[in-house]
């Protein structure tokens, strides 16, 4: 694919996504800050999200972010190779407050998340001694994407996250884990809070 028709693909996408953005029913836009530590030691990175309930009242919600990850390890070649990975995350997910007398446990929110995640960046390795390539991910490549997410409200606008997210195949790369703590701050009309 050339690089002029990538850039065409990713710019239809961004227009897509602020068009749906823009059309959509705001009901109280949620804006996430995430720092992740991955199941390797090295692996670290930050995710930002916009999110929204898909209708007034509804447990149902849209999420759209970019991720960023680093230090990513794929074994190759009987070595440990390590790289960065960037990503678009479109997720739709359910949650659940549990209905309860106990003021603690009326600030929790769980969440299951179910989504896929575009590439944005190509990772690959270059053999010199061979003049051999290869390619681990490439711009575009879509992945799944699972996780599970559980809020506390700190307040009515603002609440605080632990979560993970899997990707059971990204890529090449096998599969990628990473636990994550973050923030969120709510905007607009506050639904079913």
């Amino acid at each position: 694919m050339t690089l002029k028709k990538q850039c065409l693909i990713v710019k239809s996408l961004q227009v897509l996504t602020l068009s749906t953005l823009m059309a959509l029913p705001s009901q109280a836009i949620e804006t996430n800050f995430s720092l992740h530590q991955g199941s390797e030691s090295n692996t670290q990175g930050i995710s930002l999200t916009i999110s929204d309930s898909i209708s007034r009242g509804s447990n149902f919600y849209w999420n759209v972010g970019y991720s960023y990850l680093d230090d990513v390890k794929v074994e190759w070649n009987q070595s440990d190779l390590f790289f960065k990975v960037d990503t678009v995350d479109a997720i739709i997910s359910y949650r659940y407050k549990p209905r309860s007398y106990n003021q603690t446990m009326k600030n929790f929110t769980f969440e299951y998340q179910l989504g896929a995640t575009m590439a944005l960046t190509e990772n690959k390795f270059i053999w010199p001694e061979l003049n051999e390539e290869k390619y681990f991910s490439e711009t575009n490549d879509i992945n799944a994407m699972l996780g599970f997410n559980v809020h506390y409200d700190m307040s009515k606008n603002t609440s605080v996250n632990v979560g993970f997210r899997y990707h059971p195949s990204f890529s090449e790369f096998e599969d990628i884990t990473s636990l994550y703590f973050g923030f969120t701050y709510k905007f607009g009309n506050q639904f079913g809070y």
